[in-house]
């Protein structure tokens, strides 16, 4: 690699840590424009690891308006860096601000949009949660597939942060699937509308708990006071996604065409037409 390839981004501030790597702002110098660097470090022994190969390959499948975008990956210090657009907020903070029904409607609708598009390529993202969600011009991005895999009969128990962890996952079932991402979705659904997390345990077993005395019945959204101002297709969705059982969840493509979207459906097929 060059020199001027390793002197092409300035470093700004170190702004996150994801599953596998920092995530630092960095300047471009060549082009002006602001970018986020996710670093790994390279073994000695391994080259470049295989978490960082996994998620170059993950990116490179999922080229979506509503996912992250891979511009490169480079070294700088022996370091491997992959380079991708920056975004200055995420839905935790985007939700400390009051904003219009419709534009929240969209950014959920969009998230639906782009975990659809992962799972129909066999992905599990297994870490969606509102600091890996950036929003800009009320259109959201799903960032860090650092925890991201392949569909397969056996897999981690530990993934997702507890907030968002589905009941399963608590239970250390290892053969899951992409019922995961959909209680994910459906807790950040319901922090959208609330503007606080649903299920804010402090351990597995607590979380756990939590969830069995708030989800005790089916329907359970109905008499929860806490959602008595919303329609009851909203409720619905979120009653759809927040079954304990996953054999039970919703996929994607079924929340997608849910009634609750249906101006977004029509929308969409205008533009088709």
């Amino acid at each position: 690699m060059s020199t001027f390839e390793n002197l092409r981004y300035i470093k700004i501030q170190k702004i996150g840590e994801g599953a596998y790597g920092i995530i630092y702002k960095a300047k471009d110098v060549q082009t002006e424009e602001i970018v986020a660097l996710k670093k790994f470090k390279l073994s000695d022994n391994e080259g470049v690891p295989s978490c960082a190969l996994r998620e170059i390959s993950i990116l490179n499948q999922l080229k979506h308006p509503n996912i992250i975008k891979l511009i490169s990956q480079i070294i700088i210090n022996k370091k491997l860096h992959l380079v991708m657009n920056y975004y200055d907020m995420d839905l935790s903070e985007y939700l400390k601000f009051k904003h219009e029904e419709y534009h929240l409607k969209n950014i959920i609708y969009k998230i639906l949009l782009a975990v659809e598009f992962i799972h129909k390529r066999k992905f599990i993202h297994r870490d969606l949660q509102p600091k890996n969600i950036v929003v800009k011009n009320n259109e959201p991005v799903i960032i860090d597939f650092g925890l991201s895999r392949v569909l397969s009969p056996n897999l981690t128990a530990g993934v997702t942060q507890l907030w968002y962890r589905a009941p399963e996952l608590l239970q250390n079932c290892h053969s899951y699937d992409y019922a995961i991402d959909m209680w994910s979705i459906g807790c950040i659904i319901a922090e959208i509308a609330l503007n606080k997390p649903l299920f804010m345990g402090s351990s597995e077993s607590h979380q756990f708990s939590l969830i069995k005395n708030i989800i005790n019945r089916d329907e359970w959204f109905i008499n929860n006071s806490q959602f008595a101002k919303f329609n009851n297709l909203f409720i619905d969705l979120i009653n759809k996604l927040l079954q304990i059982d996953p054999s039970k969840r919703i996929t994607s493509t079924q929340a997608l065409y849910h009634p609750f979207f249906q101006d977004q459906q029509a929308l969409i097929q205008d533009k088709k037409e």
